[in-house]
C-alpha cells in the first residue's frame, strides 16, 4: 500500500502569490503641486507676465499715438527658442547626473556597511563585546556621514547606539565620519589580535576603506556646484527670450473685430492674451532652470528632490541590528540590543508600499 501523501501538482510558471496591481496615474503626477517647481517658480512667472502686460500695452500705446509698430517677425525668434531649449535640457541632465550619482554612493554605502556587519559577526573573533561595540559603530558611519553633508549637529542615533559620551567625542571632532573610520580601524586592529583571521580582517578593511571613498564622492559633489557661469548665461538667455517674445507676438495675436477704444486709444482683445501665453511658456522654462538648480546638491533638505537619507540611515541601522540579534556570540554573553524606536513618519518612510499606493513616475 502507497503510503505517500497526493500533493496536487502546481505548474512551475504558476505564481506562488498573487501579484500586487501597480496603480500608475498619469493624473495624479499631472496636477500634483507639492513636491513640483511650481511653487517655487510661481512668482517669477507672474512677474513675466507683467511685464508681458506693460510690453503689450506700451506697443499699443505707440501704434495709436505714434503710428510706430513694435513687433518683430515671429521666425527671429524660432530659432532661438530651439537652442534655448537645448541649453535647458543639457542643464536639467547635469543636475540629474549628480543626483544619481549622490543615489550610487549612498548605495556603496548601504552595501559596505552590511558586508562589514556580516563579517564581524560571521568572522570576527570570539568576543561578544567586540562584535557587539563595532556592529554598532558601523552602523552610526551612515549616520554621521548625513550629519556631515546636511551640517546636521544633532546627534540623537549616536546617543542610542554607543551611548551619550561617544556621542559627545564624536560631536567634538573637526571631521565627525573620520573620527568615527579611525575608531573603526582601531577595533579591527584589535579583533586582528583577539583571533580575527587575516583574510577577514583585510576584507573588513577594504570593506572599511570604501566607506570612506564614497563619503569622498559625496563631499565633492556638496562642495562643487556646477559652473556659475553657464547657470548665469541660461538665466540670462531665458529673461531675453521671454522679454522678447510679446513683440513677436504682436503680429500673431491681433484680430481688428475685437478692438475698442478709451480715451482715442485703440484696444485690441487678442493681444491681451499675449501675457497669459508668455506666463504659459514661462512655466516648463522656469521650472527646468529650477530643477536643474535644486538637483546640484541632492542632500540639503531644503532641495525638492533630496536624498532620504534619513530613511536610509535607519534601514541599515535596522540591517545591522538585526544581524547583532542574531549573532549566536554576542546573545550567549548577555549583550541586550535596544528597540530602535522610529517616530511615526520615518516609520512610514522606511516601510514597504501599500498594495494601494499609486506611482506618478
Amino acid at each position: 500500500m502507497d503510503s505517500s501523501v497526493n500533493l496536487p501538482e502546481t505548474s512551475e510558471t504558476e505564481p506562488l502569490e498573487e501579484p500586487r496591481t501597480l496603480n500608475y496615474s498619469f493624473w495624479v503626477g499631472a496636477l500634483t503641486v507639492r513636491g513640483s517647481a511650481l511653487p517655487r517658480v510661481f512668482l517669477d512667472i507672474i512677474k513675466f507676465g507683467v511685464i508681458a502686460f506693460v510690453i503689450v500695452l506700451m506697443a499699443t500705446l505707440a501704434k495709436s499715438k505714434f503710428e510706430v509698430v513694435l513687433s518683430i517677425p515671429f521666425s527671429v525668434l524660432s530659432a532661438a527658442g530651439a537652442v534655448l531649449g537645448l541649453l535647458l535640457v543639457l542643464r536639467t541632465n547635469a543636475g540629474y547626473d549628480r543626483w544619481w550619482e549622490a543615489r550610487k554612493l549612498w548605495g556603496g554605502i548601504v552595501n559596505q556597511s552590511r558586508n562589514l556587519g556580516v563579517i564581524a559577526s560571521s568572522y570576527g573573533p570570539p568576543s561578544g563585546e567586540w562584535r557587539n561595540q563595532f556592529i554598532r559603530w558601523t552602523a552610526v558611519m551612515p549616520h554621521v556621514i548625513r550629519c556631515s553633508l546636511r551640517e546636521d549637529p544633532s546627534l540623537t542615533e549616536i546617543s542610542r547606539l554607543v551611548g551619550r559620551a561617544n556621542a559627545k567625542r564624536v560631536s567634538e571632532a573637526s571631521h565627525m565620519p573620520t573620527f568615527v573610520a579611525t575608531i573603526m580601524a582601531q577595533m579591527l586592529s584589535e579583533g586582528r589580535r583577539e583571533g580575527m583571521s587575516r583574510y577577514a580582517f583585510l576584507q573588513a578593511e577594504q570593506q572599511r576603506s570604501m566607506l570612506i571613498d564614497y563619503l569622498g564622492g559625496c563631499e565633492r559633489i556638496r562642495k562643487t556646484p556646477l559652473a556659475r557661469a553657464s547657470a548665469i548665461q541660461v538665466r540670462q538667455f531665458i529673461f531675453m527670450f521671454l522679454v522678447a517674445l510679446p513683440f513677436a507676438l504682436m503680429g500673431e495675436f491681433t484680430d481688428a473685430a475685437t478692438s475698442f477704444s478709451i480715451a482715442g486709444v485703440d484696444f485690441n482683445h487678442g493681444i491681451y492674451l499675449i501675457p497669459l501665453f508668455i506666463m504659459l511658456l514661462a512655466l516648463p522654462m522656469l521650472s527646468l532652470d529650477r530643477i536643474g538648480m535644486e538637483l546640484q546638491n541632492p542632500f540639503d533638505t531644503r532641495r525638492i528632490d533630496h536624498l532620504p537619507l534619513d530613511a536610509i540611515c535607519h534601514t541599515i541601522e535596522r540591517n545591522l541590528m538585526e544581524v547583532l540579534k542574531n549573532d549566536s556570540v554576542a546573545t550567549e554573553e548577555g549583550f541586550v540590543l535596544e528597540t530602535i524606536q522610529l517616530d511615526p513618519e520615518m516609520a512610514e518612510l522606511i516601510k514597504k508600499g501599500n498594495v494601494g499606493d499609486t506611482l506618478i513616475s
